[in-house]
């Protein structure tokens, strides 16, 4: 039996080579080899050599055992049920009881065949158990839930570090150290991507970004700050000295079993500084291109896209939009679809995430290593595919636009308000027409909106206000029609009056906020002879727009509103990054 997932050499080989043939025997060998060098899970290493998605295999394995697989989230955890074992049995047995549905007890583990542990649940809480297979991962963290009341200990434990002296480390291990690794725990469970700590004249605030919106988590008194900075600076290699230049590093922390790197960042301000702690799992990139939210249609046009020998593909939007989430979709499916015969190699600034099989590169200006540079540099080692996390400059533009030019696939982000702003943008750059018209093969424009609960959504009545707003768009009419095509909206649906639009009504499951998690909305732009031809006449941004939309291409506002009258966000969240 492997190490995480309680599967066998023999069933993995007899799922991955002989039924769903996604590996062949040579390579699953080569895997085995792998696992038993570097002391690894096999299924870990079968994933890395097969650039195989890791939940795929997860929901495969699942399916063969004719079991349920769930990725747990802390909100699907129902409390009723969480108490229904102790926590000292769940950690031992690596299993988290999450639903109770009348007699029924549903129980996420990481060995569902385990007979002996499912009759031991039953006779322990006299209920019919359910089994679902979980990576580790998931249970860990779900573990976690078991200390109580996050931000109630959180609170505690603040209030217990700030009343000491010195706000530092005691020998009842009261300190510093404990309230971080609380409000590390807190991050954790409310699946927050950042943790802002903000000095103030009369506090200090700490704050969670979760849902792409910041969320106010605890005050402490401004005593409280230089010990957990000095804390956070200390796990992070950062000079504790230092405290009027900004600083960088990273660390990582084992919350009972879930592991959790972050990246950290100190500033300087007026009333000290403050720093910001990015929450980097795994876990969130562990994303297929299929999950990114795309409509069919867009899906096929990325894909046979990225699938090209060369050329270029751009993803753009502004920051925190979910783009390197875009791109690493993009490699993982690169990864699998062109099974190891290429070479991947990419120039990021910082490597967020570590791919399997993918040379990754850091930019480093101390070093002299910048994009153009590393870019450079990379072209020298006779790469396939190229991604580059941003195109800056002009430097970094002409070597990318020379990379997909002699035959190099090349992936990058580029900061522009839609996705035909690229060919101004890059124009703007100094890079010649016919270069970009010969070159770029794809742009992904995108914006990230929240999701509505599904446990707590409700259809209701649209306001007059969003009728408005539709109605004053010079394209309404045309919107409605493409609308209707698509499915969205019933072919004999003669406008908006007849639309029912869903809102959440906030329960324990989003904590109150009535969104859980988020989505994209998109706009994908293809490239043909003819608008290849209007760049190459610099033409007007304008004028390539509207081309492209009377070709067919869905705007992001468009797509947002179908996702809209699908029940998926509001629209409110819409309005607020695509109109």
């Amino acid at each position: 039996m492997t190490g995480g997932l309680r599967v066998t050499e023999d069933e993995l080989r007899a799922l991955l080579v002989r039924d769903l043939e996604v590996i062949d025997e040579a390579e699953f060998n080569r895997a085995r080899t792998m696992a038993t060098r570097l002391r690894i899970p096999l299924e870990h290493a079968v994933v890395e050599r097969g650039r195989l998605p890791l939940g795929f295999v997860f929901e495969q394995l699942a399916q063969s055992w004719n079991v349920g697989f769930i990725d747990l989230k802390p909100p699907d955890v129902e409390l009723a049920a969480l108490t229904t074992l102790t926590e000292e049995y769940a950690r031992g047995k690596l299993l988290v009881p999450f639903r109770r549905d009348g007699e029924g007890l549903h129980v996420a583990m990481a060995d569902p065949r385990d007979r002996q542990a499912i009759d031991e649940i039953s006779r322990l809480t006299r209920l019919q158990v359910v089994p679902y297979l979980t990576p580790e991962t998931a249970l860990r963290r779900a573990h976690l839930l078991y200390g109580g009341d996050m931000l109630a200990l959180l609170e505690r434990a603040a209030a217990e570090d700030s009343n000491r002296p010195s706000g530092g480390d005691t020998a009842d291990g009261g300190s510093a150290s404990q309230t971080l690794q609380r409000i590390l725990a807190y991050a954790a469970v409310a699946r927050a991507s950042d943790i802002h700590i903000e000095p103030y004249e009369l506090e200090i605030l700490v704050r969670c970004r979760i849902d792409g919106t910041l969320r106010e988590v605890l005050s402490m008194p401004p005593a409280a700050l230089p010990a957990l900075v000095a804390r956070i600076k200390i796990l992070s290699g950062m000079r504790i000295d230092e405290r009027r230049a900004p600083q960088d590093g990273r660390f990582e922390v084992d919350l009972g079993g879930y592991k959790v790197a972050l990246r950290t960042s100190s500033l300087p301000t007026l009333w000290g500084e403050k720093v910001v702690l990015r929450l980097l799992t795994r876990e969130t990139i562990l994303l297929d291109l299929e999950d990114l939210g795309l409509t069919p249609d867009d899906y096929a046009t990325v894909l046979r896209n990225i699938l090209r020998p060369f050329g270029m593909a751009l993803v753009t939007g502004p920051t925190g939009s979910g783009k390197s989430t875009s791109l690493y979709a993009m490699l993982n499916r690169l990864g699998i679809e062109r099974q190891n015969v290429v070479n991947i190699s990419t120039v990021e600034d910082p490597i967020e995430y570590t791919l399997p099989r993918v040379n990754q590169v850091a930019v480093n200006p101390a070093a002299g290593v910048e994009f153009a540079t590393g870019l450079r540099a990379l072209l020298r080692q006779d790469p396939d595919i190229i991604m580059v996390g941003e195109i800056r400059d002009r430097e970094t533009a002409e070597i990318a636009v020379r990379s997909a030019l002699i035959g190099r696939l090349l992936l990058s982000t580029l900061h522009a308000n839609d996705a035909t702003g690229a060919v101004p943008r890059l124009l703007d750059m100094g890079i010649e027409p016919f270069l970009v018209a010969s070159t770029l093969s794809l742009v992904l424009a995108q914006r990230l909106v929240r999701r509505l609960c599904v446990a707590c959504r409700e259809s209701v009545t649209p306001p007059p206000t969003v009728r408005a707003v539709l109605q004053a768009r010079p394209d309404f009419e045309p919107m409605m029609a493409r609308l209707r095509a698509d499915g969205v909206l019933q072919r004999d649906s003669s406008g908006f009056d007849d639309v029912r639009l869903f809102q959440g009504k906030g329960c324990r499951q989003c904590g109150g906020s009535g969104f859980r998690g988020r989505l994209g909305v998109f706009e994908v732009f293809e490239p043909d002879n003819e608008i290849q031809m209007m760049i190459m006449n610099r033409r007007p941004g304008s004028d390539i727009r509207a081309t492209a939309i009377d070709k067919g291409m869905k705007t992001m506002f468009l797509d947002g509103l179908a996702k809209v009258l699908l029940g998926e966000t509001t629209f409110e969240e819409v309005v607020r990054v695509a109109l």
